[in-house]
């Protein structure tokens, strides 16, 4: 669960899948102000960062009888917010207004220090996520995700099937996530879940 999360968090989710506005309420209230800065941070529009916050929580609400939303709230809407930062950018490709508009704010915004420090952080606590691997999950990592082997390359430098690399590897992914999204504050998962394809 996120550092951030709230101690009553676990009943509040559940009141929500139960249809109880004010619990939906408390979630909105703790959480969209670190959500909306962070995506202000990515998409440095406040209007935009404002919409995205907005149809976010419409879609915690929708989907609010999904199973087993206790377990990770937070983990929960930081993936909607992924998503939904990956469409505002998609739409960025095939809308040439909205790119020149971004790119102008991105340029007028753009703080160097401030980044490096952000991937020096996030490069940090990758590093620290894939020393709690377990030694196999570690090694095909290394290989195939910093080293550039193929699945078939690594098989044989490992002794393993090129299908058991992958499984290594799609879990290893998988529990690597998990600690980011653990060990993280909101506007560092944000920022991360933008890059995490280069890094992951």
């Amino acid at each position: 669960m996120s550092k951030n999360s709230l101690h009553n968090e676990t009943v509040l989710v559940a009141a929500l899948q139960q249809g109880d506005k004010e619990a939906f309420t408390v979630l909105y209230r703790h959480y969209s102000p670190q959500l909306y800065s962070g995506i202000l941070r990515i998409v440095k529009d406040p209007l935009t960062a404002e919409e995205i916050t907005q149809e976010l929580f419409t879609k915690v609400w929708v989907k609010r009888e999904m199973p087993g939303l206790q377990d990770n709230f937070a983990g929960y809407i930081y993936r909607i917010g992924q998503r939904l930062i990956f469409d505002f950018f998609r739409k960025l490709k095939s809308d040439q207004q909205l790119l020149q508009k971004f790119k102008k704010l991105a340029a007028e915004n753009y703080n160097p220090v401030e980044e490096q420090l952000l991937e020096k952080e996030c490069s940090l606590l990758l590093n620290k996520a894939i020393s709690q691997l377990s030694p196999q999950q570690k090694k095909v990592y290394k290989l195939v995700k910093e080293e550039g082997y193929t699945y078939k390359k690594a098989s044989e430098v490992m002794g393993i099937s090129p299908l058991t690399v992958k499984e290594y590897l799609v879990t290893g992914k998988k529990n690597l996530q998990q600690y980011m999204l653990n060990n993280m504050d909101t506007t560092m998962i944000l920022s991360w879940l933008l890059i995490q394809g280069s890094l992951l």
